[in-house]
């Protein structure tokens, strides 16, 4: 944990990908046990929700261009600056030369990049479902997200 201003942060174990995409997730998940009246409230900014999981996907798939532009920017910058840091695992406090950053393994980064997809289209389903989206705008959300479509999920009861 550390402090920010006098706030304290605790500090996350998954990259800003993972996080964004978690909290947008959960989120997206509450929308789909709410209420009908409150859920029209969030249709109203449909169109928000639907750019933030734009935003949260496009975070995603960015990751390994940035992580790349990260670990070489840092292995430059340590190689040009003869750079070392100390083990603290060691009693003695080793020098070491820099160590490079470590990249989030692929399927830690698909499985929450997969679950706000399952979200986000939980959330429009419903929202069809109770006749506050019709079959298009659904259509439309899901392609712009790249979403498949169920079929039997368009059959109103």
């Amino acid at each position: 944990m550390f402090l920010f201003g006098d706030h304290p942060v605790q500090e996350s174990p998954f990259a800003y990908s993972i996080d964004l995409a978690n909290l947008l997730t959960a989120q997206l998940t509450k929308f789909t046990t709410l209420n009908r009246h409150q859920l029209a409230g969030h249709v109203a900014n449909l169109d928000f929700w639907l750019a933030e999981a734009r935003h949260a996907l496009e975070v995603l798939d960015g990751y390994q261009v940035r992580f790349d532009r990260l670990k070489a920017a840092q292995t430059q910058y340590a190689s040009c600056h003869q750079t070392t840091e100390f083990s603290h695992d060691d009693p003695c406090c080793t020098k070491q030369h820099a160590s490079v950053p470590k990249r989030i393994p692929g399927d830690e980064r698909s499985r929450p990049r997969r679950q706000l997809c399952d979200a986000v289209y939980r959330f429009l389903v419903r929202c069809f479902r109770e006749r506050l989206i019709d079959e298009t705008r659904l259509l439309e959300a899901c392609e712009l997200l790249k979403i498949s479509v169920e079929s039997r999920d368009l059959n109103l009861r």
